[in-house]
């Protein structure tokens, strides 16, 4: 199970904005160009650190999956499922805290520690 961070949602939403992965809007991009090279396409893919390094987890199955233990900070996702899929992300209580724009999209800096779950589609 996940460490559990003293970082309350309803702090994480009025502070980051709930987009890319709870960082900034500006960060989530719903048009990219190219996905990384270890991100097949129709999956959404979670990297343990900023700009897409060291893959965590690729998920393209459509139901509720837990990220992996050990993403507590930072880090990057990257939407790679059919056109226009969005990708959920739900906190510990599987609460939806948040959507991607649909896909091809991306966040090269986001934040993981609110985030336990994963519905790819």
């Amino acid at each position: 199970m996940r460490t559990l961070h003293k970082f309350g949602l309803t702090a994480a939403a009025a502070t980051l904005g709930l987009a890319g992965m709870l960082t900034p809007a500006a960060s989530a991009q719903s048009q990219v160009t190219a996905a990384p090279s270890d991100c097949p396409k129709y999956y959404f893919c979670g990297y343990k650190k900023a700009n897409f390094k060291d893959l965590a987890f690729k998920f393209k199955d459509c139901y509720m999956q837990e990220i992996p233990d050990g993403l507590n900070s930072g880090g990057s996702w990257y939407n790679n499922q059919s056109a226009g899929t969005k990708a959920r992300m739900y906190d510990k209580n599987k609460k939806l805290i948040y959507t991607t724009p649909g896909a091809p999209s991306s966040d090269a800096h986001g934040d993981w520690r609110p985030v336990w779950y994963i519905d790819a589609c």
